[in-house]
């Protein structure tokens, strides 16, 4: 999300937080109106909180607890710092320095290997990094002609042969999910 958007969720965040704050302090009687009005618009707006009946007095203060609740959380959020960019993992660390690679170029490389793949429409992978090594999660779209087990029997071997030849770090999981392309025009059989 850009900045002027954060920044307007903040300001959101903050005023409905103020505002269900004043609405609870008035209807528990711990301030009444005048107190926290900044302006005589505001009171006339915070006067009828404080005079519900008992159940409509539960019911605002159950909600305005609730709406704090979801405005500090939302808050939180937005002002926790954001990554700056791409995850990069490392890929050797030795007396020379350091060699790193986003992860992102890592789902680039399997995803062309996918799309080089004879059968293979179309094709999206994400990669995890995990102890045992790389997790490759592959989604392809398959030619409705294309033999489903033995393409995607192949295109593991060749996901996980790239990655580890170009990485240098192991693959020790290569998932593929597939679905096959719909069909243009239906052919009829007579």
């Amino acid at each position: 999300m850009n900045l002027f958007n954060r920044l307007l969720i903040i300001l959101a965040s903050l005023i409905i937080l103020v505002s269900a704050a004043m609405v609870l302090l008035v209807t528990l009687g711990a301030f009444a109106p005048a107190d926290l009005a900044p302006s005589a618009w505001f009171q006339d707006r915070l006067t009828p909180y404080a005079h519900l009946d008992r159940t409509t007095s539960d019911w605002t203060v159950g909600i305005s607890i609730a709406v704090i609740v979801v405005s500090l959380l939302l808050l939180g959020l937005e002002l926790r710092p954001h990554s700056s960019g791409p995850r990069r993992l490392v890929l050797k660390q030795d007396g020379l320095g350091q060699v790193t690679m986003t992860r992102d170029s890592i789902r680039d490389i399997a995803t062309w290997e996918a799309s080089q793949m004879e059968g293979v429409m179309e094709a999206q992978s994400r990669v995890a990094e995990e102890s045992d090594g790389l997790r490759i999660f592959c989604r392809v779209t398959l030619d409705p002609e294309a033999d489903a087990p033995e393409v995607t029997h192949t295109l593991q071997e060749r996901i996980k042969n790239s990655v580890e030849h170009h990485v240098g770090r192991r693959v020790s999981h290569v998932a593929i999910d597939t679905q096959v392309a719909p069909l243009a025009y239906h052919r009829r059989v007579r």
